[in-house]
This record gives structure tokens, C-alpha cells and sequence, in this order.
């Protein structure tokens, strides 16, 4: 036989057995499936929603919430007469077709059936959670009629038996405590009918006027104490304390303090109509700003009240001071003109001090009008005390500069002195240098040398003549003698530079003395510098030229001689 047809056979037969094994599971699982999903819909049929209807029942429900509740139960038979029975048809279909050979159409049909019975599921849990929601508002509602009819008890007693501290208020108050019992009634009515849909919307209002209500009665209190105590006694006080400060001959740089006060009693009579009318937040506002006012009226009188005593007290100081400082200016004026005898004066001393006796006048003439002003009543102390202030530091800014010049002038004598000793020390400085380079021996002297030396003598010679003066310039004598001074630094390094040039250049002609007889190179160079040193005085020239030659002989030459010289 042919093994092509029978191997095609048995492919055959291997296929069918496979389809055959796979539809036969697919047949023992959606069998399996369906029989859970009847299992959880007969556990669905025991749960206790009926029980549950049947004690909503027993609410007594009516109006909205009976029609919600019937709603409930119209539903929940909905789901045991229909949709129930639908999935007990649909349950018995996917059995009988899991039997065939439609596997594909078996296994949603089984898909559709798990779906139907989770819906079922749902609509059995939003039934429960409604009748449950009915119940819990049931007791909520009963519980509020019980707490709220406390708390419209206990505000009854509290308005009835503490009405004097709310003062006007009163009348609105037992108005809306009223207007809440009425909404109370009505809410009751329908929490005993069992209408708790509707009751539900009063509640909320309830509530929200409840708290408002008794946010209201804790505040007023409060406020009435300041409206109708605390407030009238203040502005009584300030009216009586500005009549009797104006009488005492206070004034005020606030000219409207008369107008504020009477301004006060219209915004307390005006916060007072707000709290009557239980405008609570605006009413407590307007109390703070009627206590800042009324502490900024207080502020302003005990601050002329405090700069009386101020003025009382630095007035005689200020006198005094002006007369010291005038008296100072006068001595300093004495002693300018004595000093003046001896010294020219520079800084415009003399004009400074004048300008001190003008400032010292003004002063004086401000001073004066203010105490008129007192004696006849025309001042207001807080000014007058910062006046009398600017007095004191505008004296004691003069009397600084006073002490500074007087200061300079006691100096002067002191500087005349130092310029002296300096004037003293820099002439002998200037003989011993010359005394040191005539004991040098040396042929000559370098003209920039002998120029300096001469200014310095000439500068010397001047200074000493305006010293010698019976009126004289410290300034013009200090700046004389700074220029002798720094000329007297530039002679000494002048001066050592010439020693040292002139020292080197003679222990190189000895060196050469050597080397000149035999050699051309330094005999000339020998003359070279000899001439620079005899004839031009020039010895650092000699001392470059010789050295150079030398060094060609005698490397070093030059090292070891400054060497020696140090």
C-alpha cells in the first residue's frame, strides 16, 4: 500500500482527536463556570435584602424619601423577577451550547453571562446602600431633633436671662432664635412623617444658622461692653481732658482734635446700629478702629503733656547755654586778636568766629520769641521741645568748632617752638656736612652740588629772617622749612655719593699706578679720569672710566674695592 495516502490519514485522525480533546475540555470548563456563577447568584438570592425592605418599611417614610424607598423595592423585585430569571435562561442556553460544536459562540455567551450576573451584583449593592442611606438618615435626623431642641433651650435661657448684655441687639436676635424654632418645627414634622429627603435641605440651613446664631450671641457681648461702657466713658474723659488742656494753654498741631472726638461718638453710634443689626464683622471692625483712634487722641495730648515738662526743664538749660556760648565766642574773639599780634592767621579764623556770633544771636532771637510765645499762650511744646533740641545742637556744633580753633591758636605757640628746634637742627646738619666735605681735601666741588648747597644756604638765610619777624606766618615758615628739609635729605645722599665716588676714584688711581708705565690702555685711561677728577670735579666719571680700564687688567678690581669701602 501506499504510505503517502495513509500517513495523510492518519494526520487526519491525529487532528480530530486533538479537536475532539480540546472541545471536551472547553465543554468541562464552561460547564465548571457556569456552575460557579449559578453558586454566586444563589448566594445574591440569600442575602438579606428583602429583610432590609421590610424594615425600611417600619420607617414610616413619606414624600420623597417613601418614594425613594419604593424606588428601592421596585427595583429589587425588578432583579428577583427579571433579571435573576433572565440569567437562569441565559445559564441553562450556555450549557446547551457548550454541548455542541460552536466552541467560540459557548465562550461568549459564557462571557456574556458573567457580565450580566456582576451588573445583577450591582444593582443589588446600590439597593442595599439606599436603604441603608434611608436608615442612617433616619436616625441622624431623629438624633438632630433631640440635640437641636437642647440647643434652642439653651439659647432661649441665655437671651432670656442675660438680655441686658446684648443690649439693642436683643430684638433681632430672639427674631432669628424664633425664625430657627419655626425651621426647627418643620424639620421635626417631617423627620416624625418620615420625609427625610425634604428635611434633609432644612437640616443643612439649620445647622449652617445654628453656629451662625450662636457665633453671633458669643461675640455681642463684647462688643455692647465697648459700644455702650467703655466707649462713651473714653470720649467723656477726652472731651473733659481737651477743655481742660485747652483752658491750661495747651495747643495741638492737630487743629480737627475737637472734631475727631465728636467724629468718634457718630462711628460708635454708627457700629452700634451694624451690632443692632447683627452686621457682626463689620460692627467688630469699626470697634477697632474706634479704640485706635481713641488711643491716638490719648497719645497726642500726653505728648504736649510730656514735652511741657520737657520744655520746663531744658528752658533754663538753653539760656544758659547761649550765654556760655556767647561768653566762649567773646574769649575767642580776645584771644585772636592776641594771638593775632604775634601770628598771621590763615584758616579765616577771625571770620569763622563772627559767623559763630551771628549764629549765637539767631539763637538767641528764636529763643526769646519762643518764651513769648509761652508767656502768652501761643505755644505748642512738642515743637517748642524739638526747637529747644535744635537749639542745644546747633550750640554745641559751635561751641566744637570754637574749641577748635581756640585748639589752633594755643598750638601756634607750640608750632613756633618746633620750627625752631627744626630751623636749629637743620642748619647745623647743614655745617657738619660742610665742615665733613672740607676735611675731604678734595680739589673742587661738582656745580650741582655747590647749587644745592647754596639754595639750602639762601633758603636757611630766608627762613631766618621771617622767623626773625615780629608777625609771622607759621604756615608759610612750615612750608619754608619742609623745602629745607627734604633739600637737606637730597644734599646728605648727594653728599655721600660724593665721598664714596671720590674715595673709589683715588684707591683706582693708586691701583693704576701699577699698570700705567706699561701698559697704554690704562696710562690713558689714567689721564682721562685724572682730568674729570682735578679740573671737572666729576669723580664719578673717573671712577667709570679708570674702573673700566682696570678691570681689564685686574678683573674684580672693582668688586673688592667697594669691598672695602663698604
Amino acid at each position: 500500500m501506499n504510505s503517502g495516502p495513509l500517513r495523510v490519514i492518519i494526520g487526519i485522525v491525529i487532528v480530530a482527536i486533538v479537536v475532539y480533546v480540546v472541545i471536551f475540555v472547553m465543554q468541562r470548563t464552561t460547564t465548571k463556570r457556569v456552575r460557579e456563577l449559578q453558586d454566586k447568584k444563589q448566594k445574591l438570592t440569600e442575602l438579606d435584602t428583602k429583610l432590609s425592605l421590610v424594615e425600611g418599611k417600619k420607617l414610616s417614610l413619606t414624600g420623597q424619601s417613601l418614594k425613594r424607598f419604593d424606588d428601592l423595592q421596585t427595583e429589587y423585585n425588578e432583579i428577583e423577577n427579571v433579571d435573576f430569571k433572565t440569567f437562569d435562561q441565559n445559564a441553562e442556553d450556555v450549557l446547551f451550547e457548550s454541548k455542541g460544536w460552536n466552541v467560540v459562540k459557548a465562550k461568549q455567551s459564557l462571557k456574556n453571562l458573567n457580565t450580566l450576573l456582576d451588573q445583577i451584583a450591582a444593582h443589588i449593592v446600590e439597593v442595599r446602600q439606599g436603604i441603608e442611606a434611608l436608615q442612617r438618615m433616619d436616625a441622624e435626623h431623629r438624633e438632630a431633633v433631640k440635640k437641636l431642641e437642647v440647643e434652642y433651650q439653651a439659647l432661649r435661657k441665655t437671651l432670656l436671662t442675660r438680655n441686658f448684655e446684648f443690649g439693642e441687639s436683643i430684638d433681632k436676635l430672639e427674631e432669628m432664635l424664633a425664625n430657627l424654632e419655626d425651621d426647627f418645627d418643620e424639620f421635626t414634622r417631617l423627620t416624625e412623617q418620615g420625609d427625610h429627603t425634604a428635611a434633609s435641605d432644612i437640616y443643612t440651613q439649620l445647622h449652617t444658622e445654628t453656629e451662625r446664631l450662636e457665633r453671633i450671641i458669643d461675640q455681642i457681648p463684647a462688643i455692647e461692653k465697648q459700644l455702650q461702657t467703655d466707649f462713651p466713658a473714653q470720649i467723656k474723659e477726652l472731651e473733659a481732658a481737651y477743655q481742660q488742656l485747652t483752658t491750661d494753654g495747651y495747643l495741638f498741631p492737630n487743629k480737627r482734635l475737637q472734631a475727631e472726638i465728636a467724629g468718634i461718638e457718630t462711628s460708635r453710634v454708627i457700629t452700634n446700629n451694624m451690632l443692632r443689626d447683627l452686621a457682626i464683622d463689620d460692627a467688630s471692625a469699626n470697634t477697632e478702629v474706634i479704640s485706635k483712634q481713641i488711643d491716638s487722641l490719648y497719645a497726642q495730648f500726653q505728648v504736649e503733656m510730656d514735652a511741657k515738662k520737657d520744655v520746663s526743664q531744658i528752658k533754663k538749660e538753653v539760656e544758659t547755654f547761649i550765654n556760655h556760648a556767647r561768653h566762649q565766642n567773646h574769649l575767642l574773639m580776645i584771644e585772636l586778636d592776641r594771638i593775632g599780634q604775634r601770628y598771621i592767621l590763615t584758616d579765616r579764623e577771625e571770620a569763622k568766629t563772627q559767623e559763630f556770633a551771628q549764629q549765637i544771636k539767631q539763637i538767641e532771637t528764636d529763643y526769646r520769641q519762643t518764651v513769648l510765645d509761652i508767656q502768652f499762650g501761643k505755644a505748642i511744646y512738642s515743637q517748642i521741645s524739638q526747637q529747644f533740641e535744635k537749639f542745644e545742637d546747633d550750640l554745641t556744633a559751635v561751641e566744637t568748632k570754637q574749641q577748635a580753633i581756640w585748639e589752633g591758636l594755643q598750638g601756634l605757640k607750640d608750632l613756633e617752638k618746633d620750627a625752631e628746634k627744626q630751623f636749629e637742627t637743620a642748619a647745623f646738619s647743614v655745617r657738619d656736612i660742610k665742615r665733613e666735605v672740607e676735611h675731604w681735601n678734595l680739589p673742587g666741588l661738582p656745580m650741582d652740588y655747590r647749587q644745592l648747597y647754596e639754595r639750602i644756604i639762601n633758603q636757611i638765610d630766608r627762613l631766618d629772617r621771617t622767623m626773625q619777624n615780629s608777625h609771622i606766618n607759621m604756615h608759610e615758615i612750615k612750608t619754608q622749612l619742609d623745602t629745607i628739609q627734604a633739600d637737606i635729605v637730597t644734599l646728605t645722599h648727594s653728599t655721600d655719593r660724593l665721598y664714596h665716588d671720590a674715595k673709589f676714584a683715588e684707591q683706582l688711581f693708586q691701583s693704576a699706578n701699577r699698570y700705567r708705565m706699561k701698559n697704554q690702555a690704562i696710562a690713558a685711561a689714567y689721564n682721562e679720569a685724572l682730568l674729570a677728577y682735578q679740573n671737572h670735579y666729576d669723580f664719578g666719571q673717573a671712577r667709570d672710566v679708570l674702573g673700566a680700564a682696570l678691570e681689564q687688567v685686574e678683573p674684580g678690581i672693582q668688586a673688592k674695592i667697594e669691598e672695602q669701602l663698604g
